[in-house]
C-alpha cells in the first residue's frame, strides 16, 4: 500500500510538471502569417551569410545589420522579433506549422512552373 501511495505521488508530480501554462502573448504581438514572412526573410539572410562566411562568429555582425533592414521593413525591432519568436517557439504545433508554410513558400519559389 505504501508503494502504491508513492507511485501515485510520483505520477501526480510528473503529470503536474508536464502541464505548463500557455505562454503570454508579447506586448507587440505579430500575427502568425506576418511572423512567418519575417522568419522566412531572416532565415534566408542567415543561410546566405552562413554559406558565404561559414562560421557564425565571422558573419554575426553582418547578419545583425542585414536583419535590421528586415525589421525596419516590417516596422518592428529586433526585441519585438525575439519576443514573438520565443512566444511561437514555445507552442510546438503552431511553430511547426509556421515552418512548414515557410518551406512550402520557398519550394514554390525554387520550383516555378
Amino acid at each position: 500500500m505504501k508503494q502504491l501511495a508513492h507511485l501515485f505521488i510520483l505520477v501526480s508530480f510528473i503529470f503536474s510538471c508536464s502541464q505548463q501554462p500557455a505562454p503570454a502573448k508579447p506586448n507587440n504581438f505579430i500575427s502568425q502569417e506576418e511572423m512567418s514572412q519575417i522568419m522566412e526573410e531572416v532565415m534566408l539572410l542567415e543561410a546566405y551569410y552562413q554559406k558565404k562566411y561559414g562560421a557564425p562568429s565571422v558573419y554575426k555582425d553582418p547578419l545583425v545589420l542585414a536583419a535590421e533592414g528586415v525589421f525596419k521593413k516590417h516596422k518592428i525591432t529586433a526585441k519585438i522579433y525575439e519576443d514573438n519568436f520565443t512566444y511561437y517557439a514555445q507552442q510546438y504545433e503552431i511553430f511547426k506549422e509556421m515552418n512548414d508554410v515557410i518551406i512550402e513558400r520557398l519550394n514554390k519559389k525554387i520550383v516555378k512552373p
